[in-house]
């Protein structure tokens, strides 16, 4: 995909949280969409100050006609001192020459970057879970990984469209400290156009009932921290998890133990456990909660309404 307008404003609404610094790794070469007035009016737009730097148009004459920025650039004004890119193949000039489908990691690039950045390379993995271990592997300890990728309506556009889960899953599993994961919601001018973003973690019934999103294409994008010793982990998905949990409680509705899953914490949860001393109240309770939960999913089936706190437009 490359780095779109919108996708630049979300990287700075991360630099404005945490800084840039250091070396940056780009799977594949950036593609950039944005022009340096832009770029510059974004980023005051947002509260970030930029690196000067001379402004430096698109190595693709058909991208620099339209006054789009190199990739360089923009990293660089955002913050890295140092920008490297790793490629399956030398055609667009990579730094690095690399398959992400191997399994083991160069041990020249292990533990070696401030930010790895993926903005629509995954899903042209086909052992996509190879790419995501290197990704544990190549960030340094406290550096950050940062995700862009199609979860819906992106056929043909990679061998994936993966679901938010995986990202929340799969690096809590490997000990990372999960910041964002947002939903993005993309018009069909991709590179230009204005994303609806929505907070993922925002809500207390993180599952997406079958057919709820709209016909728009919808990406994923997610902001990890590594731990300080920074490992890939084989994860379980969380609904099942918080399922098996809830089945290994006192004695419930069996049959209502099979159509919630609760987020520890949540309304329900709390309420559930405050009534573990009666029993049968618990379990008028949980019946009481399914049947809600059944009305609520139909009623946003008809509206077509997620149920995920909305960031804005980018």
């Amino acid at each position: 995909m490359g780095l779109a307008r919108a996708t630049v404003h979300l990287l700075m609404r991360e630099a404005l949280r945490r800084p840039f610094g250091g070396t940056v790794l780009t799977l594949g070469r950036q593609h950039v969409y944005i022009t340096a007035g832009e770029t510059q009016a974004m980023a005051a737009k947002v509260g970030i100050r930029l690196v000067d730097l001379p402004i430096e148009l698109h190595r693709e004459p058909a991208l620099a006609k339209q006054s789009f920025v190199s990739d360089d650039w923009l990293l660089r004004s955002l913050g890295f001192t140092d920008v490297v890119r790793i490629d399956y193949s030398n055609y667009e000039t990579s730094d690095l020459i690399f398959d992400l489908n191997f399994a083991e990691t160069p041990q020249s690039m292990l533990g070696r970057f401030e930010v790895v950045l993926d903005s629509g390379t995954l899903e042209h993995i086909f052992d996509i879970a190879n790419g995501f271990r290197h990704c544990v592997r190549m960030v340094r300890p406290g550096g950050r990984v940062i995700h862009a990728t199609p979860s819906s309506n992106c056929v043909e556009h990679g061998f994936f469209s993966v679901s938010p889960t995986l990202f929340a899953d799969f690096y809590a599993a490997s000990k990372f400290e999960v910041n964002k994961v947002w939903l993005c919601e993309i018009p069909l001018d991709l590179p230009r156009g204005i994303w609806k973003v929505y907070d993922y973690f925002g809500s207390s019934q993180r599952f997406i009932p079958l057919g709820l999103l709209n016909d728009k294409i919808w990406f994923t994008h997610a902001v990890v921290t590594a731990p300080l010793d920074p490992r890939p982990a084989v994860p379980q998905q969380w609904i099942y998890t918080q399922t098996w949990d809830q089945a290994e409680r006192e004695d419930r509705d069996s049959d209502a133990k099979a159509e919630v899953a609760f987020e520890k914490g949540s309304k329900s949860e709390r309420l559930l456990n405050a009534l573990e001393a009666w029993p049968w109240m618990q379990k008028r309770v949980m019946s009481l909660i399914v049947k809600w939960r059944k009305w609520i999913y139909g009623r946003r089936l008809r509206r077509k309404v997620l149920d995920y706190p909305y960031l804005g437009e980018f």
